[in-house]
C-alpha cells in the first residue's frame, strides 16, 4: 500500500511561541510561578465599553453574516480614525475588516502575490511572516538589520535587496516586533518613494502604532498610495 504524501505546506515551520505558551500554561497548572514574555498580548482586561457594547449587540437578536469587506459603518470609522489620527483622506471603500491581523497577512498575500513570488523581510522579524509566506509558496528572501541602523529597515537595504536578489514585495514593521524599534517619518517616506519607483509592493504591519513612546508612529500610506497597511484593534486594548 502506498501512502499519501502530505502538502508542501505541512513542511512550513512552527511558530515556537505558540509552544512556549503551551509549556508556560502547563507551568501554571503545576503551581508554578510564570511570567508570561512568549507572547504580545495586553495585560489586562478588554475596556468596559467594549463589554458593554458586545452584550447589547449579543443580547439585542440574531447575530447573522456581515458583508464580505465588513460592515460598512466600522469601515467608515477606520476611515475617519485615519483623518483624525494621521490628517489622510482614506476612503472607507480601501478598508477591508478580516478576521485578526494573520487574516489579514493571508489575504493581502493572496492578493499581492503569485506562487513562487518574492518578498523580502528583515531579520530579526515576527517569524509568522515567513510561516504564512511559504504555505502560500511564496519565497522568503531575508535581509539582515544592523545595530548602526539602530535593528530598523532602511532605503539603502531595501534598495541593496533589490539590487541583487529579484524581488516582488517587502514586508516591514513600525513599531517592529521583537525589537520595538521604529522607522522615522523620513526613513519611511523614501521607503515609500523607492517601493512606488521599483514597482515593488510595500506591506506595512502597523499593530503596534498606538503602543509608542517618544517618536510619533506615521503611516506607509502617506508615503505610498499602494502600500498595504495591516493593522489590529486587540493591541489597542491596553491603551484605552
Amino acid at each position: 500500500m502506498t501512502l499519501r504524501k502530505p502538502s508542501l505546506r505541512s513542511a512550513v515551520s512552527p511558530f515556537l511561541v505558540m509552544d512556549m505558551l503551551r509549556s508556560a500554561n502547563e507551568m501554571e497548572a503545576r503551581g508554578e510561578n510564570v511570567v508570561h514574555m512568549e507572547v504580545g498580548q495586553p495585560a489586562g482586561p478588554p475596556p468596559k465599553r467594549a463589554i458593554e457594547a458586545a452584550q447589547n449587540i449579543l443580547s439585542g437578536g440574531t447575530i447573522g453574516y456581515t458583508e464580505a469587506l465588513g460592515l460598512p459603518a466600522l469601515r467608515e470609522r477606520i476611515a475617519q480614525h485615519y483623518k483624525q489620527d494621521y490628517g489622510m483622506n482614506v476612503p472607507a471603500e480601501r478598508v477591508v475588516i478580516t478576521t485578526g491581523s494573520s487574516g489579514a497577512f493571508i489575504l493581502s498575500f493572496l492578493a499581492m502575490f503569485d506562487v513562487g513570488a518574492r518578498v523580502a523581510l528583515p531579520e530579526p522579524g515576527y517569524p509568522a511572516y515567513r510561516n504564512i509566506l511559504s504555505a502560500l509558496g511564496i519565497e522568503v528572501v531575508p535581509f539582515s538589520l544592523n545595530a548602526a541602523d539602530r535593528w530598523a529597515p532602511t532605503a539603502a537595504a531595501i534598495r541593496a535587496i533589490a539590487d541583487s536578489e529579484n524581488i516582488d514585495g517587502v514586508l516591514i514593521a513600525s513599531p517592529a516586533n521583537p525589537t520595538g524599534t521604529m522607522i522615522p517619518p523620513e526613513e519611511l517616506s523614501a521607503i515609500g518613494k523607492l517601493c512606488a519607483e521599483r514597482n515593488i509592493w510595500l506591506i506595512s504591519d502597523e499593530i503596534y502604532h498606538r503602543l509608542t513612546y517618544s517618536l510619533r508612529a506615521d503611516c506607509a500610506l502617506r508615503f505610498n498610495d499602494d502600500a498595504v497597511i495591516i493593522n489590529s484593534f486587540s493591541k489597542y486594548y491596553c491603551m484605552t
